[in-house]
């Protein structure tokens, strides 16, 4: 019985030794093909194809208006009138036009309306009697109140008015600006170059004395 205890041991030594001392067996890796391709994460810009931009087409130069002549001033509408008539007869095509000129201003010293129509002939009354040159405004938002001049120099309003101060009178200053129209001729399509040497412009700006400008066309109101 001992003796088989025995063998059975070295049998079981001998079998791990086998085990221990054999080679391993080398394992076989299966390498897979990928589905698809991975994605690239970096691009040279010379790989990049190029994408081909449609010229712009060039814009047309804007045409510039055509020049007019105009020419003023006339003193009524009689003689612009007259002048447009000559000028249509000839082919050409005219209008009379109102046009503005610079404002002007004035400044009106005054005092502003009283209670009651007694109240401020009673001031004008004692404005009268210091020699003071004054009158009741009878018409516009002032109406009822004094007017005592107007001036087209502020700085004369302001010396009025600081006199008057000065005699116990109150009173205010009024900016009053003022726009008025001239009458003008104007010819469409025609420069003073197409005028230089004609007999129309001789008529025009000899005999007639008026001025000769040249301009862009524009529609303006005309005062026909």
């Amino acid at each position: 019985m001992r003796t088989f205890a025995v063998l059975l041991l070295l049998a079981n030594l001998s079998y791990m030794g086998w085990n221990f001392y054999r080679p391993a067996e080398q394992e076989s890796v299966m390498v897979r093909a990928p589905s698809r391709p991975a994605s690239r994460s970096l691009q040279l810009l010379s790989e990049v194809p190029r994408v081909m931009v449609p010229e712009q087409p060039e814009q047309p130069e804007q045409a510039e208006p055509p020049s007019c002549i105009s020419l003023g001033v006339f003193n009524n509408t009689a003689e612009s009138d007259f002048l447009v008539t000559t000028l249509l007869e000839r082919g050409l095509d005219a209008r009379a036009e109102l046009l503005p000129t610079r404002e002007s201003a004035n400044y009106r010293v005054y005092m502003p309306p009283f209670n009651s129509d007694t109240a401020a002939r009673q001031t004008l009354n004692v404005l009268q009697q210091n020699n003071i040159e004054s009158f009741i405004i009878t018409t516009g938002e002032l109406s009822g109140g004094i007017s005592l001049g107007l001036f087209s120099q502020e700085s004369l309003a302001v010396g009025l008015q600081e006199s008057l101060a000065g005699q116990g009178f109150a009173t205010s200053i009024e900016d009053i600006v003022t726009t008025s129209n001239e009458i003008w001729v104007t010819i469409e399509g025609l420069s003073q170059d197409l005028l230089q040497g004609s007999e129309l412009l001789d008529l025009l700006s000899g005999e007639l004395e008026l001025e000769v400008i040249e301009k862009p066309c524009e529609t303006i109101a005309s005062s026909q």
